[in-house]
């Protein structure tokens, strides 16, 4: 009995314990030194290393190490018959809320600009975006869901769109396509939480943002392939937008040469809107293995045709 950590971008002896802890006699094998790669029937992912499927024969499961398999499921070298599955951590939800709302009063009281003022030892009262109340939410499913009750509690008007139709008794949700032009006509600030998938990779592009009213803001705490970086760009330079806060990008880290880092409309973190609790990651991968070796379903499995 073996796990396979195949995880590229930290150090894994915290996770690699709590796993040896949680699962006694469990073999624990931490890329690059998979040494036994014919035992290994669960692994566990995020970045992993490239060609890496094809050594696991016995391979049968797959966790991501956090809540996206975008990258895993863009794998051309994934197998096509193993299970897929991913982190769900109830407090990511109530983070990326409290990130969102610190965001939005952030620009409403006009922090930035303050900021900048500062730096220059300039004193200007500057006018209050105080009527700026509504926002529209891409992606509403049960992140989206816990965001837009912290905007509401907060006095904001909230709207939300997704992909397919749903009602919620709070808020008015636009659906497809179709309506997404009505979703965005009216927000001031327009927050992405939408997942990397074919379906919404490069939505948020000039058509896109043509649709928004001036002054609008953009709020990404999604996926950076969600975005088309030139339009947004060529959007901030034409003040079709007044500014973005930015959370995910298209490559991360973002490259030192990237426009994002200097452009004064963009405020921009490194994808630390939500960070998943460890003892919560160890907890989940733990339960879903013991799942598998007694052949019972598996916790938060991935939709392959969704993509999430």
């Amino acid at each position: 009995m073996s796990i396979a950590l195949l995880v590229t971008d930290r150090n894994l002896t915290v996770l690699a314990q709590g796993l040896k802890q949680a699962l006694p006699g469990v073999n624990i094998q931490c890329w690059p030194d998979i040494t036994q790669p014919e035992e290994v029937e669960f692994a566990v992912a995020w970045q992993q290393p490239k060609n890496c499927w094809a050594k696991l024969p016995a391979l049968k499961v797959i966790s991501s190490l956090g809540a996206g398999c975008d990258a895993l499921l863009s794998d051309p070298g994934l197998p096509g018959n193993v299970r897929i599955t991913r982190i769900v951590d109830p407090g990511l939800s109530g983070q990326m809320a409290e990130y969102v709302l610190a965001s939005i009063l952030m620009l409403k009281c006009r922090f930035t600009a303050y900021f900048r003022q500062q730096q220059q030892a300039s004193w200007q009262v500057l006018p209050k975006e105080s009527r700026r109340q509504k926002v529209t939410l891409l992606g509403v499913g049960s992140i989206g869901e816990v965001v837009a009750g912290r905007l509401m509690n907060n006095g904001f008007e909230v709207s939300g769109w997704r992909r397919s139709q749903k009602t919620h008794p709070d808020y008015r949700v636009y659906y497809g396509q179709d309506q997404l032009g009505q979703a965005l006509a009216d927000a001031d600030y327009v927050v992405s939480i939408l997942p990397n998938t074919p379906a919404t990779q490069g939505l948020i592009n000039k058509a896109f943002f043509e649709k928004l009213k001036p002054g609008c803001f953009l709020i990404n705490v999604g996926r950076g392939q969600a975005v088309n970086d030139g339009d947004l760009i060529d959007a901030l330079d034409k003040q079709v937008i007044a500014g973005a806060v930015l959370d995910v990008f298209n490559q991360e880290p973002l490259p030192e040469d990237h426009a994002f880092w200097r452009h004064e409309s963009v405020l921009l973190t490194p994808h630390i809107s939500a960070i998943t609790d460890q003892q919560e990651v160890i907890a989940q991968i733990a339960g879903n293995y013991k799942r598998f070796q007694q052949g019972q379903l598996l916790d938060n499995l991935v939709d392959v045709a969704k993509g999430y």
